[in-house]
């Protein structure tokens, strides 16, 4: 009989098996996951996660992740488990983790009781010199570009800025709709549709109001708008209104650069806008643009830089911005 219902115990645990391998066990893996962050063992998490998320949340990634809370927010103290929700076929768990510094939301999916999906809302501290340092980049292409071609219609600049503050209510929509679906689509394609549909909108908007006017001053306007005037505005209103501390992460002299060559970029696309008025001519901008905000959102600063600087020189050699020194026209239309 002892037998018999020793063999029944361990029959019926060979068949529970599956569902309890299949059964979502999230506070395991958060304390695993606090471990992992303190200690740097990515190992720890990693046999957590579904084939997919590891291709995904890679041990180099997971690196930056910690460096990034380990300095923004000091080391992981602990973790609390705020509410359970469910999206579709995924088991949603939100949690908040304290840390020396601050705390920070988690977000774990769960389809089939399989981890999918990690989402950290972590904000990186106020720095004001990456501030200035945008605005020192911005202005310093203003110069070259006033050098170089000696005039500017300054209410084409004025338009331009005006655009950089349009733009900045729609394409924040683009990462507001990818953090909705931060546990449904891959991080990579998420970066991709988000990067595209920028460069498509800046592109088309910086074209259809370069064709009749100064497309170098709309573009030099974009980029002073977006580093200037969005800089300081944003900084203002994040940190001090809104009390978050976020923004302008990353070593200066990459703010600069960025900056620099993002205005750059913007004027010399646009001034080629303005020499060719043809829709065709917005596809390699396009494809230049999105590459680099892709390097960039994958942390490659200066391979993105690199791909902007290319598309400064296609914009400059098309859009006649050297010919245009000491005020010649720029080539006409071919």
């Amino acid at each position: 009989m002892k037998k018999k219902s020793l063999l029944t115990l361990v029959l019926l645990a060979f068949l529970l098996q599956p569902v309890a391998a299949g059964h979502a066990n999230p506070n395991a893996f958060m304390e695993e996951f606090v471990k992992a962050i303190n200690t740097g063992n990515f190992s720890l998490i990693e046999h957590y996660m579904s084939p997919q998320l590891r291709e995904e949340f890679t041990e180099g990634y997971f690196e930056n992740i910690r460096s990034f809370i380990l300095t923004n927010y000091g080391r992981v103290l602990s973790f609390k488990a705020l509410n359970e929700s469910e999206s579709k076929d995924m088991e949603l768990y939100k949690f908040e983790v304290t840390c020396e510094k601050g705390s920070f939301p988690v977000l774990l999916a769960y389809k089939n009781g399989e981890l999918v999906g990690i989402a950290l809302g972590v904000r990186a501290k106020p720095n004001p010199s990456g501030m200035v340092a945008m605005i020192l980049g911005s202005f310093t292409a203003l110069g070259i570009l006033y050098i170089l071609v000696r005039k500017i219609t300054p209410h084409d600049l004025i338009l331009g800025s005006g655009l950089a503050l349009a733009l900045s209510v729609i394409i924040p929509f683009y990462g507001i709709v990818a953090m909705f679906t931060v546990s449904l689509y891959p991080t990579l394609q998420r970066t991709l549709v988000t990067a595209l549909a920028t460069a498509v909108t800046v592109e088309v908007a910086k074209f259809y109001l370069s064709r009749r006017r100064d497309g170098l001053a709309i573009g030099l306007g974009l980029g002073i708008g977006q580093y200037v005037l969005l800089a300081v505005g944003t900084f203002v209103a994040v940190n001090f209104i809104l009390q978050l501390p976020v923004s302008f992460t990353g070593s200066t002299f990459s703010a600069f650069l960025v900056a620099l060559a993002f205005t750059l970029f913007h004027a010399a696309s646009a001034r080629s806008y303005t020499a060719v008025k043809r829709p065709v001519y917005m596809l390699p901008f396009i494809a230049i643009e999105f590459a680099a905000l892709v390097l960039m959102s994958l942390n490659m600063v200066y391979p993105g830089v690199a791909a902007i600087g290319l598309g400064v020189l296609i914009g400059a050699r098309v859009g006649g911005v050297w010919n245009g020194i000491a005020g010649r026209e720029a080539p006409r239309n071919p």
